[in-house]
């Protein structure tokens, strides 16, 4: 069937879509509206990270628009934020929220560090949000300090705050509990990922690990190296396949973490294949929910609250490496409702069994 053709809007009732509808339309204005000053072609194309030839087409087509002007020419020539446009006053308050946005996120995180009994020593994001490197799909990693024998109260504290921040920011939250001792161990990638966090609230982890490192020796695994003395073995040092490590079976986390990925990978072809597999997940948890132990109603919420998320977010998280993750997937609602003909792919997969 032939495709319908696209109708053109009217631009006098739709300008948005002119004037916001390409990526380098909005990064120019996101700088063009914070900028008290005009700005010469070649710097907007550094700010916004983008090439010449492109912003020069970009501007040529907002100037059409009205929402930026042209001052001078050839090397003189500068580019200015029309304030006295119509749209002017919206498209600023737009970028201010947007601009606003990130803190209002570490405020948000701040305030549910604080609340909480006793309060940890620190609290940041690590990973691509630190950095400013996230897509749409990345979750936001939230590291918190605690004690070993706080960790349950901390977990349980932070559920609906970090829900409703979920829910606030369209954001998917992976929260990582460290203890001191966890910080003595880390693997220097892991070192140099704590180097760059955005932190929320305390001390800096980079400070307490350094802290550490410094003690003296013989004070027990907080006061030991970074991990394994050099050239001895790991669990996970690359010498088996991960063929070989299907093969023989689940025998370490690192196994069964593997198998719980594959898994996943097979659970997320069957939400391409029928979305509606969610709608099955959220009745087969309010079924269980009715007679769950405590700890097990406690994944069961946390699973609920997942498949409220958009189905690309719940791809995102099922496939992701990080802490949560990681844990919830042991507990997956879709094994269960998975029938065995959507269950198929996803164990060839997992035996490497040819199609």
């Amino acid at each position: 069937m032939p495709r319908r053709a696209q109708a053109a809007l009217s631009y006098l009732q739709t300008p948005i879509g002119d004037i916001m509808g390409a990526e380098s339309h909005v990064r120019i204005l996101r700088v063009l509206t914070e900028s008290e000053h005009p700005i010469p072609p070649v710097e907007l194309a550094n700010e916004t990270q983008l090439d010449l030839s492109g912003v020069l087409r970009a501007l040529e087509r907002l100037s059409e628009t009205g929402i930026v002007r042209s001052i001078g020419v050839g090397r003189g020539r500068v580019i200015q934020f029309n304030t006295s446009h119509y749209l002017a006053p919206s498209l600023q308050q737009l970028f201010h929220v947007e601009r606003q946005r990130r803190q209002d996120l570490i405020d948000d995180l701040q305030r549910a560090v604080q609340a909480l009994d006793p309060t940890p020593r620190s609290a940041w994001i690590e990973g691509p949000h630190a950095v400013g490197q996230d897509t749409v799909r990345d979750l936001l990693r939230v590291g918190v300090l605690v004690n070993v024998r706080d960790r349950q109260v901390t977990t349980e504290g932070l559920v609906e705050p970090l829900r409703e921040i979920e829910r606030r920011f369209g954001l998917t939250v992976d929260l990582v509990l460290r203890t001191r001792a966890d910080l003595g161990t880390l693997t220097r990638e892991q070192v140099d990922a704590l180097e760059s966090v955005l932190l929320v609230y305390g001390v800096p982890p980079i400070h307490l690990v350094d802290a550490i490192h410094a003690a003296p020796l013989g004070g027990g695994a907080e006061a030991s190296g970074l991990g394994k003395p050099e050239g001895e073995a790991t669990v996970d040092d690359g010498a088996d396949s991960v063929a070989e490590r299907v093969k023989r079976g689940p025998r370490t986390h690192a196994d069964l973490d593997l198998k719980s990925r594959q898994s996943a990978e097979g659970i997320v072809r069957a939400l391409k294949r029928d979305p509606r597999v969610v709608e099955r997940a959220q009745r087969w948890i309010e079924h269980r929910l009715t007679r769950a132990s405590q700890a097990e109603r406690h994944e069961l919420r946390e699973w609920a609250h997942v498949l409220t998320m958009p189905p690309h977010r719940i791809g995102a998280f099922l496939l992701d490496s990080g802490e949560r993750a990681t844990r919830l997937r042991q507990t997956s609602p879709f094994l269960a409702v998975l029938k065995a003909a959507e269950r198929a792919p996803r164990l060839h997969s997992a035996k490497g069994t040819k199609s």
